[in-house]
């Protein structure tokens, strides 16, 4: 009973690995596709991390309301 109990938890486990290693994978996805719209060189952007990829989207989008308007 108790062995069953652990294979169980760590079916659970293992699940709960795979869904956040997916979800890694499609954010790291997202910010690389982010990084790349950024007007910097692709030899930067493909070195920033995730905080720096927000910093300088943030940056940049209130660089271009400040030049349009």
């Amino acid at each position: 009973r108790e062995r069953e109990k652990d294979c169980v938890h760590n079916l659970r486990k293992e699940k709960s690995r795979n869904a956040a290693r997916s979800r890694r994978g499609k954010e790291n996805f997202e910010f690389f596709e982010l990084a790349k719209m950024l007007p910097l060189p692709g030899a930067i952007t493909s070195q920033l991390d995730k905080a720096s990829v927000i910093r300088l989207t943030i940056s940049y989008l209130h660089m271009r309301t400040f030049l349009v308007d």
